[in-house]
């Protein structure tokens, strides 16, 4: 049997899979553990610079002497001052969350104070809702290659709300950094898969490659060859499953021999019982049709043909005495199977048939056209033959149409001879092409069938040609059966 899923296939898919699940809880505990460890950093380090830029406003307006509207009065200082300090992006909004300045930029700042830039129109605003909550908070963005953080927080100093300061930082070098971390461990967690895969796949096929072998060896004794042998030497289990499997097929082969003889026997017996049986019911039955053909004319009240008579008689002892001939080769049929074989002129043989079966035709307004003509020679057993030619023409009266005609034509074709025997069916069942020689089939009811008939003259038939080295076949078109023999020339 061909199984799909043997044992080194079910080793390599379970620990492909056992690992699969592994590699990707392990790439999620990592990707966590890294995103948890760059958002303290962020957090922690915009809380350094949330701390640093509350102290730095304080001192600047303690200094400066400022105070009111600080933010639209003199935030395009401020803003600038703490890029400068912090080297991050400064935004300043007022208590109501509108828009005032902006710096953004590198080494030199532009003060932007018309609208905000692209960068912060596609970034969240959530922190900014936050901060106008008076919270402090931060979001993460993702824009192309690039991770920027935004950090809002509102003012208060000495109580008084002057606003909401954001600071946006660009963190990508830290997040690129941790998707190489996770790339590089992904890829050292492969390479050591693929390693501990190569092993485990040697390994396993150690173990598989002689059960293999074992699969295989069974097999061929479940097929009959007896003489398979098996060598395997591991040193463990399966080398004592190879030694159990020597004992195994050792005591089968003598148990199969035991049966097999013992089948043999009752074969025998059966076939000589069958042989014996089918041969007393047809071959006995054969040379009467033709005596009780003429003895049925020559009862006749109006018969006065002595020629006619002469042959007759003729015809009588001629088959009587190939009758006790016969009685005598089925008495010794169970004892051999092997017939001398000799030259027969197959054409000269139906021609002679033909004349003595149209008697019976007669009977039923049918007609028995010969066409043989030209001598056909073949190696056979004539009494062997002259069953299945007035088999055949038997056949062809009772299954035949009343009024129609039976050719019957022998001929020769290369190497081969050829005996047709065709009629016109009364009712034809197309199960007939299918099973005519089987043994006790009758494909078709006809009113002329006689009794006792048990359906085996096909069947004897067959066994006799291909006793012959040749072949019977049936075949139908246009309501017209045609039995054809096939049997080697005369060499």
């Amino acid at each position: 049997m061909n199984r799909k899923w043997n044992i080194q296939r079910k080793f390599s898919v379970g620990f492909l899979l056992i690992f699969s699940i592994s590699l990707l809880l392990l790439n999620i505990f990592i990707s966590n553990m890294l995103n948890k460890n760059s958002e303290n950093i962020i957090r922690a380090e915009m809380e350094n610079m949330q701390q640093y830029s509350r102290e730095y406003i304080k001192q600047h307006l303690l200094l400066k002497n400022l105070s009111g509207d600080v933010f639209a009065d003199s935030g395009n200082i401020l803003v600038q001052e703490l890029s400068e300090n912090l080297r991050t992006n400064v935004t300043l909004y007022d208590q109501e969350g509108i828009f005032l300045y902006e710096t953004i930029g590198g080494k030199e700042y532009t003060i932007v104070n018309s609208k905000p830039s692209k960068l912060l129109e596609e970034s969240s605003d959530h922190d900014l809702a936050l901060a106008l909550d008076n919270k402090a908070a931060y979001t993460i963005n993702k824009m192309g290659n690039d991770w920027i953080v935004n950090f809002s927080y509102p003012l208060y100093i000495n109580g008084e709300h002057y606003g909401i300061i954001r600071l946006t930082k660009d963190y990508s070098t830290l997040f690129l950094s941790n998707q190489k971390v996770l790339t590089s461990l992904t890829l050292f967690t492969l390479v050591l898969f693929i390693v501990i895969f190569l092993f485990s796949y040697i390994l396993s096929r150690k173990i598989t490659k002689p059960l293999s072998k074992v699969t295989e060896a069974f097999s061929e004794v479940a097929q009959g060859q007896f003489n398979t042998k098996l060598q395997i030497n591991t040193g463990d289990e399966i080398e004592e499953l190879n030694d159990r499997f020597h004992e195994m097929k050792d005591q089968i082969k003598e148990q199969i021999a035991v049966i097999t003889a013992e089948k043999e026997k009752v074969e025998k017996l059966e076939k000589t019982r069958r042989e014996f049986f089918n041969n007393v019911t047809h071959e006995l039955k054969t040379p009467l049709t033709t005596i009780s053909g003429y003895s049925q004319i020559l009862s006749d009240e109006d018969f006065n043909d002595p020629t006619f008579l002469k042959k007759a008689a003729e015809r009588i002892k001629k088959e009587s005495d190939r009758l006790h001939q016969m009685v005598v080769e089925v008495i010794e049929l169970s004892k051999q199977t092997v017939y001398e074989m000799k030259m027969l002129d197959v054409a000269q043989i139906t021609k002679q048939l033909c004349e003595d079966m149209q008697m019976k035709a007669t009977k039923y307004n049918m007609t028995i056209t010969c066409k043989s003509k030209q001598p056909v020679f073949v190696k056979g057993v004539e009494n062997r033959f002259l069953e299945v030619i007035i088999n055949l023409l038997d056949n062809a009266i009772k299954y035949g149409e009343n009024h129609s005609t039976i050719i019957v034509n022998s001929f020769q074709k290369s190497t081969d001879a050829f005996i047709q025997v065709s009629n016109t069916c009364e009712s034809f069942n197309s199960s007939i092409l299918d099973n005519a020689f089987d043994p006790f089939y009758r494909g078709s009811k006809t009113t002329k069938e006689e009794k006792g008939s048990s359906g085996l003259g096909l069947y004897i038939c067959k066994q006799i040609i291909e006793e012959h080295g040749g072949s019977i076949s049936i075949e139908e078109q246009n309501g017209v059966i045609t039995f054809t023999i096939s049997l080697p020339l005369w060499q």
